[in-house]
């Protein structure tokens, strides 16, 4: 299952400003490295596909990624979002959202509920901050992130969280616009478990527009 999305998750909530009905989608492959053991990894969803429908600030995503082979049986995590996100005359953001998670073998896996905020703090520096309730497990998370656009391809993104648990978890990641729908990230995560030098993870996203604004 997914947290908040580092980057995307700062600046781009599905806010609207019409009723029209837009659709969306992407598709993206990763691969990591761990520190831990200096060797390659399977990324936590090597492949990715994505559809979105949005209309006045409501959407609904189904959202598939293939599970490294440590997953078996499970090969497949489908995940159904429903979300409601709007920004304030301030310009501040707020996104809450369900979300539903689902193995191919298992069957229904999780639940999970997301209210987040977001501000624009300046034209190229955003910030947000999320909470995140696990149904199922009784977890919870709170995650603080910003993200700042260095030039128009490229942007640096930083993630700070701590979940029931008090584990503390970081994310430190940068992004390269190769155009419009297509993008090249480098996001090292690590937390303060004993042991743990971090992941180094690399992805390449395609994003589009199917219909509306």
């Amino acid at each position: 299952m997914k947290y908040i999305l580092l980057g995307a998750g700062l600046a781009m909530l599905p806010f609207a400003a019409t009723a029209q009905v837009s659709l969306s989608g992407g598709a993206a492959v990763a691969t990591s490295y761990d520190l831990t053991t200096d060797s390659n990894s399977e990324a936590d969803y090597p492949l990715s596909f994505y559809l979105q429908a949005e209309t006045n600030g409501f959407y609904g995503q189904l959202w598939f990624g293939t599970l490294p082979g440590g997953s078996a049986p499970d090969k497949v995590e489908m995940d159904v979002i429903l979300g409601y996100g709007t920004e304030l005359s301030s310009g501040l953001g707020i996104d809450l959202s369900y979300s539903a998670y689902f193995l191919d073998d298992s069957g229904y896996d999780e639940a999970e509920v997301i209210a987040a905020i977001s501000y624009g703090l300046s034209d190229s520096l955003s910030g947000s901050l999320a909470v995140g309730y696990l149904v199922e497990s009784e977890d919870s998370y709170i995650e603080a992130g910003v993200d700042y656009a260095l030039t128009g391809d490229w942007s640096l993104q930083a993630l700070l969280g701590t979940d029931s648990s008090d584990v503390i978890y970081y994310e430190l990641g940068v992004t390269y616009a190769i155009s419009d729908e297509v993008a090249f990230n480098i996001l090292y995560e690590d937390d303060d478990t004993t042991g743990n030098d971090g992941l180094i993870t690399f992805t390449m996203s395609y994003d589009f527009s199917l219909s509306g604004n």
